[in-house]
């Protein structure tokens, strides 16, 4: 009985000295960081930090812009899809009777590869 009165009063000094420790450590965390409302009022306060957006609305005026810029540059890559694309196979490797094996659709070692050029189609199409 003595024996667990020593050991239960063993622990409750230490585990009082771990809060005690935890508590300091927060409260120098606290006093170094400068800021009495901490990091989440710095967020809502509207000001911006170095480099950043001003409001939710003008980020959303930024983010639309780059996707009508996206979506022009999307039309003229669909445009020239759209007007037909010449394909000529200018090197062909011969076919070689053994065909080796290749494990999950790898290119197997030592199999050449065909050389293609692509330009727009001519503009008669």
């Amino acid at each position: 009985m003595e024996r667990t009165r020593t050991r239960n009063g063993y622990q409750n000094i230490i585990l009082s000295c771990i809060a005690g420790l935890l508590a300091l450590g927060m409260v120098e965390r606290h006093a170094g960081s400068g800021d009495v409302l901490g990091t989440s009022a710095l967020a809502q306060s509207g000001q911006p930090d170095a480099g950043g957006i001003i409001s939710a609305a003008e980020q959303r005026k930024q983010i639309i812009a780059e996707l009508r810029t996206m979506n022009s540059r999307l039309e003229r890559i669909e445009s020239k899809l759209n007007s037909g694309l010449s394909v000529k196979v200018t090197d062909m490797p011969k076919d070689k009777s053994e065909k080796p094996k290749a494990d999950k659709g790898e290119r197997p070692e030592g199999k050449p590869e065909a050389k293609v050029e692509v330009t727009p189609a001519p503009e008669g199409k």
